[in-house]
Protein backbone atom coordinates (compact mmCIF):
# COMPACT_ATOMS: atom_id res chain seq x y z
CA UNK A 1 0.00 0.00 0.00
CA UNK A 2 3.01 2.59 0.36
CA UNK A 3 4.34 1.67 -2.92
CA UNK A 4 0.27 1.86 -4.46
CA UNK A 5 0.33 5.52 -2.20
CA UNK A 6 3.14 6.79 -3.80
CA UNK A 7 2.32 5.62 -7.90
CA UNK A 8 3.75 2.14 -7.84
CA UNK A 9 1.57 -0.61 -9.44
CA UNK A 10 1.67 -4.17 -9.26
CA UNK A 11 3.01 -5.71 -13.54
CA UNK A 12 3.33 -9.24 -14.88
CA UNK A 13 5.35 -7.70 -17.49
CA UNK A 14 8.81 -7.69 -17.45
CA UNK A 15 9.76 -3.83 -17.16
CA UNK A 16 9.17 -3.23 -13.66
CA UNK A 17 11.42 -0.75 -10.57
CA UNK A 18 11.42 -2.70 -7.51
CA UNK A 19 11.06 -6.31 -7.38
CA UNK A 20 10.09 -7.49 -3.89
CA UNK A 21 10.39 -11.19 -2.73
CA UNK A 22 9.53 -12.84 -0.10
CA UNK A 23 13.12 -14.73 0.51
CA UNK A 24 16.14 -15.53 -1.70
CA UNK A 25 16.32 -14.51 -4.91
CA UNK A 26 17.27 -16.67 -7.70
CA UNK A 27 20.87 -15.79 -9.25
CA UNK A 28 19.39 -15.30 -13.02
CA UNK A 29 17.00 -12.66 -11.36
CA UNK A 30 19.94 -10.50 -10.92
CA UNK A 31 21.25 -11.06 -14.30
CA UNK A 32 20.86 -7.92 -16.39
CA UNK A 33 19.32 -5.86 -14.08
CA UNK A 34 18.60 -2.24 -15.44
CA UNK A 35 19.89 0.86 -13.12
CA UNK A 36 16.56 1.73 -11.79
CA UNK A 37 15.54 -2.05 -11.26
CA UNK A 38 15.90 -2.89 -7.41
CA UNK A 39 15.36 -6.14 -5.72
CA UNK A 40 14.70 -6.35 -1.86
CA UNK A 41 17.31 -8.78 -1.56
CA UNK A 42 21.19 -8.69 -2.11
CA UNK A 43 22.29 -11.92 -3.95
CA UNK A 44 23.74 -14.88 -1.20
CA UNK A 45 22.01 -12.71 1.94
CA UNK A 46 21.52 -15.52 3.74
CA UNK A 47 25.32 -16.13 3.99
CA UNK A 48 24.81 -14.01 7.06
CA UNK A 49 21.99 -15.47 8.62
CA UNK A 50 22.21 -19.17 8.35
CA UNK A 51 24.52 -19.92 11.20
CA UNK A 52 26.86 -22.38 9.33
CA UNK A 53 27.33 -19.92 6.56
CA UNK A 54 27.89 -17.45 9.09
CA UNK A 55 30.19 -19.10 10.72
CA UNK A 56 32.20 -19.89 7.68
CA UNK A 57 31.93 -16.32 6.67
CA UNK A 58 33.69 -15.44 10.39
CA UNK A 59 36.52 -18.05 9.84
CA UNK A 60 37.52 -16.53 6.63
CA UNK A 61 37.92 -13.18 7.25
CA UNK A 62 40.06 -14.51 10.22
CA UNK A 63 41.97 -16.57 7.86
CA UNK A 64 41.98 -12.90 5.78
CA UNK A 65 43.19 -10.69 8.42
CA UNK A 66 43.62 -12.33 11.47
CA UNK A 67 41.92 -14.28 14.25
CA UNK A 68 42.44 -11.02 16.67
CA UNK A 69 40.53 -8.98 14.30
CA UNK A 70 37.71 -11.32 14.18
CA UNK A 71 37.14 -13.08 17.28
CA UNK A 72 33.63 -12.07 17.63
CA UNK A 73 32.50 -15.88 17.78
CA UNK A 74 33.77 -18.43 20.75
CA UNK A 75 35.40 -21.81 19.36
CA UNK A 76 33.31 -23.07 17.04
CA UNK A 77 32.67 -26.11 14.73
CA UNK A 78 30.56 -27.16 11.92
CA UNK A 79 28.96 -30.91 12.61
CA UNK A 80 29.51 -33.64 11.72
CA UNK A 81 32.26 -32.32 8.85
CA UNK A 82 34.76 -30.81 11.68
CA UNK A 83 33.82 -33.60 14.13
CA UNK A 84 37.59 -34.49 14.43
CA UNK A 85 38.39 -30.87 15.03
CA UNK A 86 35.89 -30.55 17.49
CA UNK A 87 36.50 -34.08 19.27
CA UNK A 88 40.54 -32.97 19.60
CA UNK A 89 39.66 -29.33 21.14
CA UNK A 90 36.69 -31.02 23.23
CA UNK A 91 39.37 -33.46 24.97
CA UNK A 92 42.22 -30.96 25.37
CA UNK A 93 39.82 -28.84 27.46
CA UNK A 94 38.42 -31.64 29.00
CA UNK A 95 42.36 -32.27 30.51
CA UNK A 96 43.62 -28.71 30.79
CA UNK A 97 40.21 -27.88 32.93
CA UNK A 98 40.23 -31.03 34.86
CA UNK A 99 35.81 -31.06 34.07
CA UNK A 100 33.90 -31.43 31.05
CA UNK A 101 33.81 -28.36 29.14
CA UNK A 102 30.35 -26.82 27.95
CA UNK A 103 29.09 -26.58 24.61
CA UNK A 104 26.15 -25.07 22.98
CA UNK A 105 24.89 -26.78 19.66
CA UNK A 106 22.46 -25.09 16.86
CA UNK A 107 21.03 -26.12 13.95
CA UNK A 108 22.24 -24.59 11.20
CA UNK A 109 19.00 -23.23 9.63
CA UNK A 110 16.59 -22.56 12.37
CA UNK A 111 15.19 -19.79 14.42
CA UNK A 112 13.58 -18.68 17.46
CA UNK A 113 15.54 -20.68 19.45
CA UNK A 114 14.45 -24.39 18.20
CA UNK A 115 16.56 -27.02 18.89
CA UNK A 116 19.20 -25.28 21.08
CA UNK A 117 20.64 -27.59 23.85
CA UNK A 118 23.52 -27.53 25.57
CA UNK A 119 26.12 -30.67 26.47
CA UNK A 120 29.26 -31.34 28.30
CA UNK A 121 29.17 -34.93 27.29
CA UNK A 122 30.32 -35.44 23.91
CA UNK A 123 28.16 -38.47 23.05
CA UNK A 124 25.07 -35.86 23.26
CA UNK A 125 25.63 -34.87 19.82
CA UNK A 126 23.58 -36.04 17.49
CA UNK A 127 25.67 -36.57 14.65
CA UNK A 128 23.36 -37.48 11.55
CA UNK A 129 22.13 -33.78 11.96
CA UNK A 130 23.74 -31.04 10.43
CA UNK A 131 24.78 -27.97 13.14
CA UNK A 132 27.01 -25.67 14.58
CA UNK A 133 28.89 -26.08 17.57
CA UNK A 134 30.26 -23.24 19.82
CA UNK A 135 32.25 -23.08 23.35
CA UNK A 136 29.43 -21.65 25.58
CA UNK A 137 30.93 -18.30 27.21
CA UNK A 138 30.89 -18.88 30.95
CA UNK A 139 30.58 -14.91 31.53
CA UNK A 140 28.04 -13.88 29.56
CA UNK A 141 27.26 -9.93 29.41
CA UNK A 142 24.25 -9.67 31.77
CA UNK A 143 21.44 -6.69 32.64
CA UNK A 144 20.35 -6.83 36.20
CA UNK A 145 21.30 -10.43 36.32
CA UNK A 146 19.67 -11.41 33.37
CA UNK A 147 20.83 -13.03 29.74
CA UNK A 148 19.58 -11.19 26.80
CA UNK A 149 19.58 -10.60 23.31
CA UNK A 150 19.60 -7.25 21.26
CA UNK A 151 18.13 -7.22 17.72
CA UNK A 152 19.10 -3.68 15.70
CA UNK A 153 17.24 -3.64 12.79
CA UNK A 154 19.19 -2.12 9.57
CA UNK A 155 19.00 -1.37 5.99
CA UNK A 156 21.72 -2.05 3.76
CA UNK A 157 21.56 -0.60 0.40
CA UNK A 158 25.08 -0.84 -1.44
CA UNK A 159 27.73 -2.89 -0.36
CA UNK A 160 30.27 -1.40 -2.71
CA UNK A 161 29.94 1.77 -1.53
CA UNK A 162 29.08 0.62 2.16
CA UNK A 163 26.10 2.17 3.05
CA UNK A 164 23.83 1.15 5.98
CA UNK A 165 20.61 2.73 8.08
CA UNK A 166 20.01 1.97 11.47
CA UNK A 167 16.22 2.08 12.87
CA UNK A 168 15.88 4.13 15.56
CA UNK A 169 14.26 1.14 17.48
CA UNK A 170 15.06 -2.41 18.13
CA UNK A 171 14.04 -5.09 20.06
CA UNK A 172 15.47 -6.73 23.32
CA UNK A 173 14.71 -10.16 25.09
CA UNK A 174 15.28 -11.18 28.31
CA UNK A 175 15.76 -14.29 30.12
CA UNK A 176 12.90 -14.70 32.71
CA UNK A 177 15.23 -16.18 35.50
CA UNK A 178 19.00 -14.66 36.86
CA UNK A 179 21.95 -16.19 34.87
CA UNK A 180 23.49 -18.28 37.21
CA UNK A 181 27.27 -20.41 36.62
CA UNK A 182 26.11 -23.46 38.17
CA UNK A 183 24.19 -24.77 34.80
CA UNK A 184 21.38 -26.92 34.08
CA UNK A 185 21.41 -27.78 30.78
CA UNK A 186 17.42 -28.98 30.73
CA UNK A 187 16.66 -25.31 31.45
CA UNK A 188 15.44 -23.48 28.20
Amino acid sequence: STLEAYGFSYTESHDWNILWIAGAGKPYLYDGLNEYQKINHFPSSYEITRKDKLCLNVLRMQEKFGKRNYYIIPDTYLLPDEFADFFSEFQQLKSSEGRRPLWIVKPNASSQGKGIYLIDDINDIDLDESCVVSKYIPNPLLINGHKFDLRLYVLVTSFDPLRVYIFKEGLTRFATEEYTTSTNKKSK
